[in-house]
């Protein structure tokens, strides 16, 4: 018999040992071998409850004293860049201008779109939200800092009774965001807007207190992401280009004219004749364009300077790009184009401008009228009333399509240019008669009328109805109407005209 004592104790090799854990942790987890894997996440660090939170936030973040603290951006420089470039200004102008004009009205939820007395209330109480301004200036005010900060904030100002009283803009600059422990806002009774006035924290609101209803929120942002802030590169660069076309007509580096003098003539002659030159023209506009006799080496060395080009292709760019943040045309600020491609720019600005901001506004409305804070309406909505084309021409068009199809009425039409319903003896008039054709098939058919006593000439359109025979082969009677002077029959699939001259039978 063999001697194992010797064996006896002898280590297992490390590679069967890792073998056997390895088998084991597929068997009860379904985990291959780990080689230079992602290796196992390290232990969580925080509480269950911090499960949920928006973003990591600074550390004390409502301590912190002013709105936007830590932004690379604060409100007053959006609102300076804002005001200081004029062509960005139009455009927010612009903007502003287009929504104020849209017409709007209340009505219940649904398809049916009905009205009833609370309909009319609301309608009436949003005629001046404020009890100060009027609807379009109230939206205008809102519009402006939803466009340049994306700020908008309404004070919900209560009556001592309770009742509401209006929804009064706040400047939103104003307002400083507080946050729960999840990194969003906070919900009532706890306050989650603070406004800062004089440096200190002034006043708290609760969200049934102040509406705050930013365009373009952010995840990991707490302050929203106006069109003012996605350009303000492209905004500083074209307010130090207006700087140096001011610079260019205020102070000026290069003279409008250079002209040499004499080589031996030293600095103290130059300066002499240079302030003897500017004495002449000195406060006497008419004395520059008129003709100056110089010495001659003077007139020979004479060179004028050309003017820089104070508009190229890159500001048609910044143009572009301003235009483009906020959906706006930009035909008036660039090259001319057809006119085609003009009303194709205009429409596709309108349509992917306006239905955007329209969405904000109807959001932020319905808000109000629907939330049991303010109005607690649910079955009520905003809602935006289409908007009629301002061309003439393509409204005639479009009134001609519903009309034809049956699916307005002329009085409608009527109605809508202000005028009132025709009257029965309009409708008689505007009523065309009906041609008379008599006899059977095979028979000459006449549409009586009365003819010029001048045979010699043939008859002029827009002339009285003169008296003309068709003869009709046999078959069914044609279908004739009359254009001008000739007389069309439509017979067997075919047209015949037949042209009329004055004494014809």
């Amino acid at each position: 018999m063999a001697d194992n004592r010797n064996n006896m104790g002898a280590p297992v090799p490390a590679g069967i040992i890792a073998q056997v854990a390895a088998g084991l942790r597929f068997a009860f987890t379904g985990k291959g071998p780990d080689w230079f894997g992602p290796m196992a996440a390290p232990p969580q660090q925080a509480p269950e409850g911090v499960a949920g939170r928006q973003f990591d936030y600074p550390t004390g973040y409502n301590i912190q004293s002013s709105p936007r603290a830590g932004e690379a951006i604060s409100f007053g420089q959006m609102r300076a860049l804002a005001d200081g470039y004029d062509l960005l200004r139009l455009v927010i102008e612009t903007r502003k201008d287009q929504m104020a004009k849209l017409e709007w009205t209340i009505n219940k939820r649904g398809k049916s779109k009905d009205q009833d007395a609370r309909c009319d209330a609301l309608i009436s109480f949003f005629a001046s939200p404020d009890r100060i301004h009027t609807w379009d200036e109230w939206l205008r005010m809102l519009l402006e800092d939803m466009l340049v900060i994306d700020a908008p904030s309404l004070y919900a100002r209560r009556t001592k009774g309770g009742d509401l009283y209006g929804f009064e803009p706040v400047d939103g600059a104003s307002i400083k965001l507080l946050l729960d422990a999840y990194g969003r806002s906070p919900q009532p009774p706890e306050p989650a807007y603070s406004q800062e006035l004089k440096g200190v924290s002034a006043v708290h609101y609760t969200r049934d207190e102040l509406v705050y209803k930013p365009r373009n929120p952010r995840t990991h942002k707490v302050y929203g992401y106006s069109p003012v802030e996605q350009i303000i590169m492209t905004v500083n660069i074209a307010l130090r280009r207006q700087v140096a076309m001011l610079d260019y007509y205020d102070v000026g580096s290069v003279p409008d004219a250079l002209a040499g003098v004499p080589a031996e003539w030293s600095t103290r002659q130059i300066s002499e004749f240079q302030e003897y030159w500017d004495a002449l023209f000195e406060g006497d506009q008419a004395k520059r364009r008129k003709l100056r006799f110089v010495p001659g080496e003077i007139s020979k060395n004479f060179h004028e300077t050309k003017l820089p080009p104070l508009k190229d292709v890159f500001d048609e760019w910044l143009a572009r790009v301003v235009c483009y943040a906020f959906s706006v045309e930009v035909t008036p600020f660039v090259a001319q184009v057809n006119r085609a491609t003009a009303e194709t720019n205009r429409e596709q600005a309108l349509s992917e401008g306006l239905a955007p901001l329209q969405k904000w506004v109807k959001g932020m409305m319905d808000t109000i009228i629907q939330s049991p804070a303010f109005f607690g309406l649910s079955d009520l909505e905003f809602d935006w009333i289409n908007e009629e084309t301002i061309d003439p021409l393509e409204q005639a068009q479009i009134n001609a399509i519903y009309l034809g199809a049956k699916v307005l009425h002329p009085d409608e039409v009527r109605a809508d240019l202000g005028r009132l319903p025709l009257t029965p003896e309009q409708k008689e008039d505007l009523r065309p008669a009906e041609p008379v054709i008599g006899g059977q098939a095979g028979e000459a058919k006449t549409i009586a009328g009365t003819a010029s006593a001048d045979d010699s000439a043939v008859a002029e359109k827009g002339d009285r109805p003169i008296h003309v025979t068709v003869n009709v082969p046999e078959m069914k009677a044609p279908d004739v109407f009359v254009e001008g002077v000739t007389v069309h029959a439509h017979v067997g699939g075919q047209n015949e005209a037949v042209t009329a001259q004055r004494g014809d039978a």
